[in-house]
C-alpha cells in the first residue's frame, strides 16, 4: 500500500509539471496575394517610445485615407537603407489600401508581394509578445520545418486586438519558402 501512495504522488507531481509547462505556440499555414500599404515609418530605432508614437502619428492621418480596405492595421518590420547607406532595419504601420494613388500628405508606401507565412498568434497585452518573437526566432527558427525568408513580416492587428487586454489577440505572419 506505501508504494501504491508513493506511486500516486510521484504521478500526481508529474502530471502537475506537465500541466503547468506552457505548450509551445503551433503557427497556421497562409497565403497573402500582393497588398499595397500605406502609412508612417521609421528607420534604425528599437525605442518602445518611438514605436508608440508612430503608432499615435498613424492614428492621427488613418481617417484620411479614403481608399483603406479591411479591418486591420499591420506593424511591418523591414530591412533599408538608413541615412549613410548602410543596411538597416525598419518598421511601418500601416493599413491596407486599394490605390496608392489619392494618399494623405505624410503618408509613404509600401507594396507587400504575394508570399507563403506561417502564422503565430500572441494572446494577451501587446507588451508581452518579446517573447513570442524569441521562441519565434529563437527556437522554431532552426527546427526546419519551414525556410525563413528574407522579406517583410507583418504584425496584423483587427478586430480581436483589444490594447493592454489579457483578451488580446495579434497576429505574427513571417515570410517562408513555399513548399517546405
Amino acid at each position: 500500500m506505501k508504494m501504491i501512495l508513493i506511486l500516486f504522488v510521484l504521478i500526481t507531481i508529474a502530471g502537475g509539471l506537465c500541466m503547468a509547462k506552457e505548450a509551445e505556440p503551433v503557427p497556421r499555414e497562409a497565403k497573402l496575394p500582393e497588398m499595397m500599404m500605406a502609412g508612417v515609418a521609421i528607420v534604425d530605432s528599437t525605442e518602445t517610445e518611438s514605436y508608440m508614437k508612430l503608432w499615435e502619428e498613424f492614428f492621427r492621418i488613418n481617417e484620411q485615407i479614403t481608399e483603406a480596405i479591411g479591418d486591420a492595421y499591420y506593424g511591418i518590420n523591414f530591412m533599408t537603407k538608413n541615412a549613410e547607406g548602410k543596411d538597416a532595419w525598419g518598421y511601418m504601420v500601416a493599413t491596407q489600401v486599394k490605390s496608392l494613388d489619392k494618399l494623405p500628405e505624410g503618408l509613404i508606401s509600401r507594396i507587400i508581394p504575394a508570399c507563403d507565412y506561417i502564422v503565430f498568434e500572441h494572446h494577451g497585452p501587446v507588451e508581452k509578445v518579446s517573447k513570442l518573437y524569441e521562441y519565434i526566432y529563437g527556437t522554431y527558427s532552426h527546427n526546419g520545418k519551414h525556410k525563413f525568408l528574407y522579406a517583410d513580416s507583418l504584425e496584423r492587428y483587427d478586430h480581436r486586438f483589444k490594447d493592454g487586454s489579457e483578451d488580446s489577440i495579434m497576429e505574427i505572419w513571417i515570410p517562408v519558402q513555399s513548399g517546405k
